[in-house]
């Protein structure tokens, strides 16, 4: 059993930025989908205990965003919220070196979002 719970973000809206994303995926590269779901996984056994490679901090954005990596260029960014839960809002393959500014962008924003809901 899972120590630790994964939720896809949605906006007040019901929009999910990482549901669309896999659901891409799915139709354009299903090996790359089952990669980022053994990355949701690893997230929901070990949460907090992943380190780089596998998972590392974004610096420099207004809000405490993780990225979960892996070696193809699929990043998921997520935050944890509370002691067992971790929120993922986006997901990309990366074809280059930097993320996309405007996918973190996203993520902070709905990073703010979720915090105004939970306060």
């Amino acid at each position: 059993m899972a120590r630790y719970r994964v939720e896809l973000y949605r906006d007040a809206r019901g929009y999910s930025q990482v549901l669309e994303f896999f659901n891409a995926l799915r139709k354009s590269n299903p090996k790359l989908l089952a990669f980022a779901q053994r990355l949701l996984k690893n997230l929901e056994e070990h949460g907090p205990d992943l380190r780089p490679p596998l998972a590392k901090p974004l610096k420099g954005l207004q809000a405490p965003i993780w990225e979960l990596r892996h070696p193809s260029g699929l990043r998921l960014y997520y935050w944890r919220q509370g002691a067992t839960l971790f929120v993922v809002a986006a997901g990309e393959v990366k074809k280059r070196d930097e993320a996309d500014p405007d996918l973190l962008e996203f993520a902070v924003k709905a990073y703010r979002e979720s915090q105004r809901n939970v306060n």
